[in-house]
């Protein structure tokens, strides 16, 4: 990964990026522990078990016990300092914006001691909205409105906010200028809450949402984040508008399927033929099968394809900022779709 080759060059002491490379770091850190020798592998996981109650008692504000601090600093000198040293050292925290960011990545990022505090705005925000900070931080949140900034929610949940850094509408277009704003509150597209200390929570975009035939609202970008969790899938698209069940196209990490394939022995000519292969699919079919278990009904996926490359900006199913292009990818792989709900079988 060069970003991560620049972070050591460089030695950044902090550092702004999107969900997307915190999900390559976690699963770069995940791959090289797992080529490990048994007791370094065991030697990680119990540190990130230590690190998960440490972290866990410390958001709660739970007082500390001393044997849980000297445990959590032997596995941090011994493990997670090693790990910070292959982004330079100097590393206090990372903010992360642009799209939601992983609650367990985010966690994750915390144990090992390199901090990511997600924050949240638009371009239209000049571009910050909200932002959890040192002391104010809250897990799968975006934070708390920053100072001056004035938010409320239209009825159907849409975010609106007011504050000196929101945009008074577009150069030289009025309509768009009357489209995005209501009774002086702009219109951020995004559906959220806010719990009771004042932590802002990002749903998804309101035109994202997907509307089952049955009448269930789903967010897709949150289940899609929860399938690129796993180590196989570096990418997730799900579909199911007007429709009565989810379908999903799912993209492969090519590295870990290769080497999979490497160890099943499994003969093939191409990364297509690989994609098509029983026993990938079946691997494949598991992962989806964990998933929906943990899932209501409504929010499993009944069938996928599995693509024989993964999403680009490039070839236009990514932003810049590396969040799906939805629409792209409906009109990209419509006859995929399609052949998902002919096919009308359960994964």
């Amino acid at each position: 990964m060069n970003v991560v080759n620049n972070i050591v060059e460089v030695k950044p002491t902090a550092m702004i990026s999107v969900p997307r490379m915190f999900e390559k770091i976690h699963s770069q850190i995940y791959e090289t522990i797992h080529s490990k020798g048994v007791l370094k592998r065991n030697l990680f996981h119990t540190a990130i078990k230590i690190g998960r109650i440490y972290l866990y008692r410390q958001s709660r504000n739970d007082q500390l016990i001393d044997w849980l601090k000297i445990q959590y600093k032997f596995f941090d000198l011994l493990v997670f300092r090693q790990i910070r040293k292959r982004f330079g050292g100097r590393l206090s925290y990372f903010i992360s914006g642009g799209a939601p960011l992983d609650k367990t990545i985010n966690e994750f990022m915390w144990i090992i001691g390199l901090p990511v505090y997600e924050g949240y705005g638009l371009t239209e925000t000049s571009p910050v909205l909200a932002l959890n900070v040192p002391g104010a931080n809250r897990f799968g949140s975006v934070g708390k409105p920053i100072p001056e900034t004035e938010i409320k929610f239209a009825p159907d949940g849409e975010l609106l906010v007011k504050g000196p850094q929101v945009s008074q509408g577009y150069y030289d277009d009025p309509k768009e200028t009357a489209t995005a704003f209501v009774d002086g509150w702009f219109k951020t597209g995004d559906i959220a809450t806010i719990d009771a200390a004042g932590y802002l929570y990002i749903i998804d975009r309101k035109k994202e949402l997907i509307v089952t035939s049955g009448g269930k609202n789903i967010a897709p970008q949150l289940l899609e984040n929860e399938l690129k969790l796993d180590k196989y899938i570096s990418h997730a698209y799900i579909y199911g508008d007007k429709k009565p069940y989810l379908v999903a196209l799912l993209t492969p990490n090519l590295e870990r399927l290769i080497k999979f394939a490497r160890e099943q022995k499994i003969n093939y000519l191409s990364i297509e033929d690989l994609v098509d292969n029983h026993q990938v699919q079946q691997l494949y079919a598991l992962r989806v099968a964990r998933f929906n278990q943990k899932r209501s009904p409504y929010e499993t996926i009944k069938n996928f394809e599995l693509l024989a490359r993964e999403f680009t900006a490039t070839a236009g199913e990514l932003t810049p900022t590396l969040k799906l292009k939805r629409k792209n990818i409906d009109s990209m792989y419509s006859h995929n779709i399609e052949q998902l709900y002919s096919q009308n079988k359960q994964s």
